[in-house]
């Protein structure tokens, strides 16, 4: 097996962990990691699918802290 799929596995599965310990829909969020590490396995290497799963979770991140609205707002 790959390295750079086996690290898009490893990345879906924090993905959705995350998202459980977050009260968000897991499966979508292990369903993007997947596809987005897929396509980057295809495209570049390990490099690129660092990189997505790291844009992804930047999103995840910012969709979870603004979902809710801003506080005091």
């Amino acid at each position: 097996m790959r390295t750079d799929l086996l690290v898009g596995i490893a990345c879906a599965i924090l993905f959705f962990r995350a998202a459980q310990y977050e009260r968000m829909a897991a499966w979508i969020w292990v369903l993007a990691s997947g596809g987005l590490s897929l396509i980057a396995s295809l495209i570049a290497g390990i490099g690129l699918v660092l990189l997505t799963q790291i844009g992804l979770f930047a999103l995840m991140w910012w969709y979870n802290a603004y979902r809710h609205g801003r506080p005091g707002a």
